[in-house]
This record gives C-alpha cells, structure tokens and sequence, in this order.
C-alpha cells in the first residue's frame, strides 16, 4: 500500500539516484522504528517505502523497454 500523502507523480519526476537514496534512508528510518517497536511509526515508513519502491521500478522499467526484452529473448540457448 502505498502512502496517501506522498505524490507519486513528483516522486516518478526525480532523478533515479535521487529515489534510490531515499529508499536508502527510508530503509535505515524503517529499521530504526523496528528496533524501538513503534508500530505506528512502521505503518507509515513502510508505506512511504512502498511509494519510493514502485516509482523506482516505473523508472528501470522505462530504461529497459519491453520490446528489447523480446528482441534479445531467443538469443542465448544455455541447456
């Protein structure tokens, strides 16, 4: 579930090193809110991580398009 009071669309504008970073910190946050077992306070970092998590995987995703995906898929035979 992602956060209700983040933007996806300014978060899926920023760079891709900017978003990884943030996950960086939101991870040490979210392992921080763990180990005081602050359950409220892990609700909503996990969410928050959920918002970065999916705009990252919309950014690789648009790197590596489908079509060369299927371009490259018959290429190697390893058996």
């Amino acid at each position: 579930m992602e956060h209700p009071f983040l933007d996806t669309e300014e978060i899926t504008k920023m760079k891709l090193e900017d978003i990884q970073s943030k996950v960086t910190e939101l991870t040490s946050k979210l392992q921080f809110a763990y180990n005081t077992n602050n359950g409220a306070l892990i609700h909503q970092l996990s969410m928050a991580l959920e918002s970065y998590n999916t705009a990252m995987q919309r950014k690789l995703s648009e790197m590596f398009p489908k079509d060369q995906e299927e371009k490259y898929k018959n290429k190697i035979d390893i058996k």
